[in-house]
């Protein structure tokens, strides 16, 4: 299955790209309720990518797959410690828009949801749900399950983007730097961010 082209967009439109190749088979649709995802939305003052319960609906593919159409001078990053992931945003109205990790040698990029087009057929049920201890007010049958399987679909999802030439990360320049400097918030930023 090819799967379908997505647009997403930050909230104000300004920064806007698709999302190729979209389905069941070609990624992850993830859920995370950890503090650090709820914090950097919280920072970001966008608690409405959070559900409820504070989770956040990711789609885990590789970075080959993003297109940029307008505004990708808006693009941002942020860390919640000098090693944490790779938080990217639109500078323009601080939307949430993907997660990498720091090394440009992996193929993987998380998507938030929320930024896309709505199209729950393309991304299939969720796979995974993750890190529920740190839901706000969970109810009793919201459990971890399917993190093997997320962690499988990027093992295969990394070899098969090497296998077919497909590495193109625009993410990290040439010397696989980040294409712009990360901020790292501060401990005191981080503790406001972090749900009590």
């Amino acid at each position: 299955m090819a799967g379908v082209d997505l647009a997403f967009s930050c909230r104000c439109g300004t920064l806007k790209g698709v999302l190729h190749s979209v389905s069941p088979t070609t990624g992850s649709h993830v859920k995370c309720y950890c503090c650090d995802c709820q914090a950097a939305a919280h920072h970001l003052g966008a608690a409405e990518v959070l559900d409820e319960h504070g989770g956040t609906e990711i789609y885990q593919t590789i970075p080959a797959e993003i297109e940029l159409t307008e505004g990708a001078e808006k693009l941002a990053c942020m860390r919640l410690s000098p090693k944490g992931l790779m938080r990217w945003y639109a500078s323009c109205c601080n939307s949430p828009l993907f997660n990498t990790l720091a090394s440009a040698k992996l193929a993987f990029v998380g998507v938030h949801v929320r930024a896309c087009e709505k199209n729950a057929e393309a991304f299939g049920p969720l796979v995974a749900v993750v890190n529920t201890g740190g839901a706000i007010d969970p109810p009793e049958n919201l459990k971890d399950f399917g993190m093997r399987r997320a962690i499988w679909g990027f093992v295969r999802r990394n070899l098969g983007a090497k296998l077919r030439g497909r590495t193109e990360n625009f993410f990290f320049d040439a010397n696989r730097n980040p294409i712009v400097t990360p901020y790292v918030l501060t401990l005191e930023e981080r503790r406001a961010a972090t749900p009590k």
